[in-house]
């Protein structure tokens, strides 16, 4: 019984090759026979292309693999042809009936006329009407959208939604502490102040990575602009269709209605319209006087 060769059988090849070998997952000598010389160089440290190939021809020797064959494509088989008789010579032509020369004296036959097809008689009736399909129905017409819809840009305003969802609460630093100290928020100005070093546990201070989007800072839920208003004066060069106007709290009561009235004549929205009901002398002087009796 011949033995079977080994890796160490091998030139070249000694006990620290043949453990890179092992660990490269070539572990015997047909293994090494199929390998491919260039991938062979990659995986194992120190070896290169050359010795790659000389260790695999050496192994294909031992282990006696025979090239193979280069196989030729095969050819498609050609389907049998129906047999066609050749005319033997001496032979003839067959003759159609139709291509057969008349003789001297004979008149040549005529062609058979075809039978003309049946016009298609035009059908006027009521059927032939109630059978048409009928025409499609109008598509109704998609509502126009405002012009401040078109001017917004959704994505910002999404990320304005989420952001202000997760805005925290800015309160006063000692808000939690003592009743004196009112929540809103003041700048922490303490040079040891844990709150204004942004230690851990302390309350979120204001800062401007906070802000949303400048192009929908200003926007009402509506998609309006907002405009604060003191006088009627300032609604000039606003536009109807982008801006809507907020009157300030410091406004009186007439020269709210003032503004109320230039707002409607150039029909721009008042978000907050509503104003105190005047109460009249008449109604003032008799509440007087039941409270004198």
């Amino acid at each position: 019984m011949s033995k079977k060769p080994k890796l160490a059988d091998i030139s070249g090849i000694g006990e620290a090759m043949e453990e890179k070998l092992r660990e490269a997952g070539v572990k015997t000598v047909a293994s090494l026979a199929k390998a491919d010389p260039k991938k062979l160089s990659e995986k194992v440290e120190g070896l290169g292309v050359k010795g790659a190939t000389d260790f695999v021809t050496q192994a294909q020797k031992l282990v006696g693999t025979p090239e193979k064959a280069e196989q030729k494509p095969k050819k498609a088989k050609a389907e049998p042809k129906a047999e066609e008789k050749k005319p033997k010579k001496g032979d003839k032509k067959p003759i159609k009936a139709e291509e057969k020369k008349p003789k001297k004296g004979e008149a040549k036959p005529k062609k058979k006329a075809e039978p003309e097809k049946p016009k298609a008689k035009k059908t006027t009736t009521a059927k032939a009407k109630a059978e048409k399909p009928k025409a499609k129905a109008k598509k109704a017409k998609k509502p126009e959208v405002p012009a401040r819809v078109k001017a917004t840009d959704m994505r910002l305003l999404r990320i304005s939604q989420q952001k202000k969802k997760r805005m925290p609460r800015f309160r006063h630093e000692q808000a939690h502490r003592w009743k004196r100290i009112s929540n809103s928020w003041r700048k922490v100005r303490g040079i040891d102040s844990a709150t204004r070093e942004k230690r851990k546990g302390r309350i979120a201070m204001v800062s401007p990575g906070y802000r949303t989007p400048r192009a929908v800072r200003d926007l009402h839920p509506s998609l309006y602009r907002e405009v604060h208003v003191y006088r009627p004066a300032d609604l000039e060069g606003l536009d109807p269709e982008m801006h809507a106007v907020r009157i300030g709290g410091t406004v009186g009561g007439r020269k709210r209605q003032e503004i109320l009235a230039a707002a409607d004549e150039k029909r721009i929205v008042v978000l907050n319209p509503s104003v105190p009901e005047e109460i009249a002398e008449e109604d003032l002087f008799t509440d007087l006087d039941l409270e004198v009796d």
